[in-house]
C-alpha cells in the first residue's frame, strides 16, 4: 500500500470535519481571517499550490474567484471530500485535488505554482519542517507568496481552558519536548521564531500575525455560541493587534506571510 493509499489519521475526521470546524462560529471567523490575505496575495488566474487541503474550503474560496487551485492532502476521505464541495458548485475545473502527503510533495517536480499556503497546521505533523520547506520551494517560481498557518507552542488560552477542568495533560501538551503523539504522528508546535527558521533557506519572511490569541480555540464552540457578541469584540481587537511579535507567539495558530527567494517573473 502506497503512502497515498494508506490509512491516513485525518480519515476519520473528515465526514464531519466541515460540521465542527469550518462552519462553527470560531472556525468562520479564523477562516475568514485568512481569506482576507489569501484573497490579497492570489489573484484571478494565478496557479496555487494547496498544501494539507482538507475539505477543500479554502480551494472552492480562491476558485469561485477565478484562481486554478491544485490541493494536495495525506487523507484520501478529506480529498474526496473536497472533490466533491468543488463539483457541487461547479468549480472542478479551477479546484482540482490529489491524495499526497506533503513529504510527497516531489511527485508535481512537472508542475511549477505561482503561490501556495497551508491552512490550519498540516506542516505541524511533519517531522522535518526545514525539509518540508524545500520540497515546497521546488515547486514555487521565484518571488511567488506562500501563506503558512501553524498551531503555536504556547496558547493560555488552552492552558487557562484544561486547567480549568484539571486537565494539566492537556493544558501544556503542546509543551512536550520532541512533540506530541497522536493517532500514529507526532504532532509538533513551533514557536514563530523557529517557524521562521525553517523556511528561511528558500523564503523570505515578510510577516506573522496571530489567528488565535484573543479568540480562543475552537474546542470552546460552546461557549462561543452562546456569546456571539464577545466573540466578535475578541475579533475585533484581535485583527488589527495580529502582527504584533507578542500576540503570534501567544496564538492557537500563527501565520507565515512569505515570498520564494529569487528575483520575481
Amino acid at each position: 500500500m502506497s503512502a497515498a493509499s494508506a490509512p491516513a489519521p485525518f480519515d476519520a475526521m473528515a465526514a464531519d470535519y466541515d460540521e465542527t470546524f469550518t462552519h462553527g462560529a470560531i472556525g468562520t471567523l479564523l477562516r475568514r481571517a485568512l481569506w482576507k490575505r489569501y484573497d490579497a496575495a492570489f489573484r484571478a488566474g494565478m496557479r496555487v499550490l494547496d498544501v494539507g487541503c482538507g475539505t477543500g474550503e479554502d480551494a472552492v474560496h480562491l476558485a469561485s474567484r477565478g484562481v486554478f487551485v491544485q490541493g494536495v492532502d495525506a487523507s484520501q476521505a478529506m480529498v474526496a471530500r473536497a472533490e466533491a464541495k468543488a463539483a457541487a458548485v461547479g468549480l472542478s475545473s479551477l479546484a482540482r485535488f490529489r491524495a499526497l502527503p506533503i513529504e510527497s510533495l516531489g511527485a508535481l517536480h512537472a508542475e511549477r505554482f505561482e503561490g501556495a499556503y497551508s491552512s490550519f497546521g498540516p506542516l505541524n505533523c511533519e517531522a522535518d519542517l526545514p525539509a518540508a520547506g524545500a520540497l515546497l520551494a521546488r515547486l514555487l517560481l521565484p518571488g511567488a507568496p506562500a501563506l503558512v498557518c501553524l498551531m503555536g507552542r504556547h496558547v493560555p488560552w488552552e492552558w487557562a481552558h484544561y486547567r480549568a477542568k484539571g486537565d494539566a495533560r492537556r493544558a501544556f501538551r503542546r509543551l512536550a519536548r520532541g512533540g506530541r503523539p497522536w493517532r500514529g504522528i507526532v504532532v509538533r508546535y513551533p514557536t514563530p521564531e523557529e517557524a521562521e527558521r525553517a523556511f528561511a533557506g528558500a523564503f523570505e519572511v515578510r510577516s506573522v500575525w496571530a489567528l488565535g490569541a484573543l479568540v480562543p480555540p475552537t474546542y470552546v464552540e460552546t461557549w462561543a455560541a452562546r456569546h456571539p457578541r464577545i466573540l466578535a469584540l475578541l475579533d475585533g481587537i484581535e485583527r488589527p493587534l495580529a502582527a504584533l511579535p507578542p500576540l503570534a507567539a501567544l496564538a492557537d495558530h500563527f501565520v507565515l506571510e512569505m515570498r520564494r527567494k529569487g528575483p520575481a517573473s
